[in-house]
């Protein structure tokens, strides 16, 4: 749902529904702001904010806002649904409301004008960006915000998520710019004309933005235009200041500047805690966001997100919008798919399917369908099919299944080997993450686990198939028993 004033909006309905903690106490910035989030996150706590940040008292931005979206209870008040929506209902409707784009709309004037820095004047360290984790390269600005380029061949406008680290002078920015990503593919472009990609950062607006900017799309697929499905209004937009790029009228902060591929513009950038769980490459020169302006709120608010916990904003959003993704291109393809789970522990890094099975091999064929898409790039290395009898976001009867439906483990693990994969997966040898030898991806060993019933069993004529019924209560016990669960005594 669309939440009036952006960013503020979405506060205030966290506020009024319990979810949002201010921070009152002072906080340092290094390592201590993150080190409170680690912990809201493994409680699966409010979204924070802090308004006494150390060294920040006094600067143009005094607050910072994380954990705006690293629980299913606040992916569900973002679509202004009941906090108790169960994640795989948000997967359907998420794919409901993205069936049918809705594309934004051009406004003259917004509050994210109040303010306007130019190229002189810009100082990044006027920011609280926390240190996050204690083997950085330095301080994350670009953690959860919504990075948007446009393609200068057709015009598309793509908004992305990408980690960025302000460098000492205050005035660039060192980016994390994968050849494989549609802003890595844009900036390629601009480098075959001989020029700088123009680029504008967003920080701080509607929960949409970033679970929309992580998300998986096709090619010329328009972020702006699936962020206005989900909301269910379209994105109002200005234009920026140095460039003609567009941003949400009602942004806190917007920075404008230009990113090249010239090797002489580089700087050093990294290491990152990234959503592994680990730390992510080596100290390297990479790509920098020279920033040429700054347009912000009076009185803006910072937002970001600890990248590298278990559950953090990208990953538990990220597990809806993936999965999502999976089940669409699946549905395209295969018949009798119920089910798509792409888990936030692992950012989707495994994905396990339920099937309604109706013929043999249909196991190694959704497997085969998830791999030949773009989006499972850096997703999906492990995939699971099981049969519809199987709760997939109950790791229990995943175990279960793995242990009593793979009979003939020689045939039911499949391997696909050398294909792309996540160059920040620590498995992966670093020498094959060479983008210069290898191009800009890692390689991965693929797994399928079919874990549905073998077909070449005998059957069992006792029952009347091949394999005994699970000793699950009937549904009629199970309703029974949870209607009268305080009854009991145990409510």
């Amino acid at each position: 749902m669309a939440f009036q004033d952006g960013l503020r909006g979405w506060m205030k309905a966290l506020e009024s529904e319990g979810e949002l903690k201010e921070i009152t106490a002072e906080v340092d910035w290094n390592l201590e702001m993150s080190g409170i989030m680690w912990r809201a996150c493994e409680e699966h706590g409010p979204a924070l904010l802090f308004t006494n940040i150390k060294d920040h008292r006094h600067t143009l931005c005094t607050k910072f806002i994380s954990g705006a979206l690293h629980t299913y209870r606040h992916v569900a008040l973002m679509m202004g649904l009941p906090k108790e929506t169960p994640p795989k209902e948000l997967i359907l409707e998420y794919r409901r409301r993205t069936e049918k784009l809705l594309p934004p709309e051009i406004v003259e004037y917004g509050p994210v004008k109040e303010n306007i820095i130019r190229r002189e004047a810009v100082d990044l360290w006027q920011f609280p960006a926390p240190f996050w984790h204690a083997l950085d390269g330095g301080r994350y600005l670009n953690t959860y915000c919504g990075t948007v380029t446009q393609d200068p061949d057709n015009g598309w406008i793509n908004v992305g998520l990408y980690r960025g680290m302000v460098h000492d002078d205050g005035k660039s920015i060192g980016v994390l710019l994968s050849m494989g990503s549609h802003w890595g593919q844009m900036c390629q472009k601009y480098h075959e004309r001989g020029q700088a990609m123009p680029v504008a950062v967003v920080y701080g607006w509607e929960p949409v933005m970033p679970l929309v900017a992580a998300a998986l799309f096709p090619r010329n697929v328009g972020e702006y235009d699936v962020m206005g499905a989900v909301r269910q209004k379209p994105v109002e937009l200005v234009k920026c200041e140095t460039n003609d790029l567009l941003v949400p009228a009602t942004a806190e902060i917007v920075i404008e500047g230009t990113v090249s591929l010239d090797p002489a513009t580089f700087r050093m950038e990294g290491p990152f805690g990234e959503y592994p769980c680990y730390y992510g490459g080596t100290p390297a020169p990479k790509p920098v966001l020279q920033v040429d302006c700054i347009t912000h709120r009076t009185d803006p608010i910072l937002q970001g997100s600890l990248e590298g916990a278990p559950y953090d904003d990208g990953a538990v959003a990220q597990s809806i919008t993936k999965s999502a993704y999976m089940w669409n291109n699946l549905d395209r393809n295969i018949p009798g798919v119920v089910d798509v789970w792409c888990p936030a522990i692992t950012h989707g890094t495994d994905c396990y399917v339920a099937i309604k099975k109706t013929y043999q091999g249909q196991a190694k064929q959704v497997a085969a369908c998830i791999w030949g898409s773009t989006g499972a790039i850096y997703s999906a290395k492990i995939v699971m099919v099981v049969d519809d009898d199987i709760d997939i976001r109950n790791l229990e009867d995943i175990q279960w299944a793995l242990n009593y439906r793979v009979w003939d483990p020689d045939e039911d693990f499949s391997f696909f080997r050398g294909c792309p994969g996540s160059m920040l997966d620590p498995s992966v040898p670093p020498e094959l993450k060479d983008a210069t030898k290898f191009g800009a991806v890692g390689r991965w060993h693929r797994l399928c686990i079919d874990a549905t019933k073998d077909w070449r069993l005998t059957r069992i004529e006792h029952w009347g198939d091949r394999f005994p019924p699970r000793t699950l209560p009937t549904r009629q016990i199970t309703e029974l028993v949870n209607r009268r669960w305080k009854e009991y005594g145990l409510g």
